[in-house]
């Protein structure tokens, strides 16, 4: 599977099918398969100009992964064809949020065949894989700081992957005084973890055995980075846990729980910080599936929602779903 020249320690969650797409040859691969199975004579037609070879690549890795399947022909033994699996299917949904959070771009929509936005989903998923974003989620950093911050990632992969983020409009440099330029996220950036979710639950439903775990990296920075997006009535005020459960076992097996507190302020968010408080005024609470399914269909019925002011929480998840996937 391609994971876009990143160290196996580097990837995380949602990784895996996200950097699928840094060839935009695989959307269109997999939509090629839409209204049916096709034999590779009729997916080179349907893709256009790209070499015969490398549409053959492309399909032999979507089968690796188990996006795609293949069956015989009619009765001949040589003669085959390939169709969607669900898995398949979902990664066409994955391409269709791509390519809504491409044409979102700060400094115009980026064609979704283009050079760009290659440079631009492979900025974010190094971003992700890196956790440069869990990093720059929480506050402004220099080029310096986040190299002492993220000691697993050489300085030059730092510095060219940053170089990626400003480039495409993912973070910009901040005014500061004193030696270095700190960097922050745009709001497109934010937005990005719509595509981020939908690759996360493609992994979790379909590669599960094979995907990294839900870490605390993945829920806080997603958290973080939503929260202040979300719409919410001018008239709130309060605070709120948002929590998942994460992939790691604590004592007796017990899951653990990641995610943030969130303080309000007539609607808008005036902090919101990485903690998990074991008597929280006002919480919502979930597995990653649940919250997936909240964020991208905007079904909160599986989430645990509680406390003293549960609208509130009501609301916040339900922003979340509003900032990201309005039109959904």
């Amino acid at each position: 599977m391609s994971d876009a020249g990143f160290s196996e320690e580097e990837v995380r969650a949602g990784t895996r099918v996200l950097s699928l797409f840094v060839s935009p040859l695989t959307a269109r691969v997999l939509r090629a398969h839409v209204d049916g199975p096709k034999r590779l004579a009729d997916i080179q037609g349907a893709v256009g100009m790209a070499a015969e070879s490398t549409v053959r690549a492309t399909v032999s890795n979507l089968c690796e992964v188990g996006a795609l399947a293949k069956e015989a022909v009619g009765n001949s033994s040589q003669a085959v064809e390939t169709r969607l699996t669900e898995a398949g299917k979902e990664m066409v949904f994955v391409a269709d949020v791509i390519d809504t959070w491409l044409s979102q771009a700060p400094n115009g929509p980026i064609p979704p065949d283009s050079e760009g936005a290659k440079t631009a989903v492979k900025a974010l998923a190094g971003g992700w894989s890196s956790t440069l974003m869990r990093a720059l989620a929480s506050h402004p950093f220099t080029l310096t700081e986040l190299s002492a911050l993220i000691p697993s990632v050489t300085y030059p992969t730092l510095e060219r992957r940053i170089s990626w983020m400003k480039m495409t409009g993912q973070i910009e440099p901040a005014e500061r005084e004193g030696r270095g330029t700190p960097y922050v996220v745009t709001e497109w950036l934010r937005h990005a973890i719509a595509p981020l979710c939908a690759a996360g639950r493609c992994e979790r439903r379909h590669l599960m055995a094979e995907s990294p775990p839900i870490t605390h990296v993945e829920v806080e920075t997603c958290f973080m980075l939503v929260a202040p997006i979300a719409p919410l009535p001018d008239h709130v005020d309060g605070s709120c846990m948002l929590a998942a459960q994460t992939d790691s076992e604590g004592p007796e097996g017990v899951r653990g729980l990641a995610g943030v507190a969130v303080e309000f302020e007539q609607g808008q968010v005036r902090s919101c910080v990485p903690e998990v408080s074991a008597t929280p005024a006002t919480w919502a609470v979930g597995t990653p599936e649940a919250w997936f399914d909240a964020v991208i269909d905007g079904r909160i019925d599986n989430l645990r929602i509680g406390g003293e002011r549960p609208q509130l929480a009501l609301d916040l998840a339900s922003g979340l779903h509003q900032a990201l996937f309005a039109d959904r």
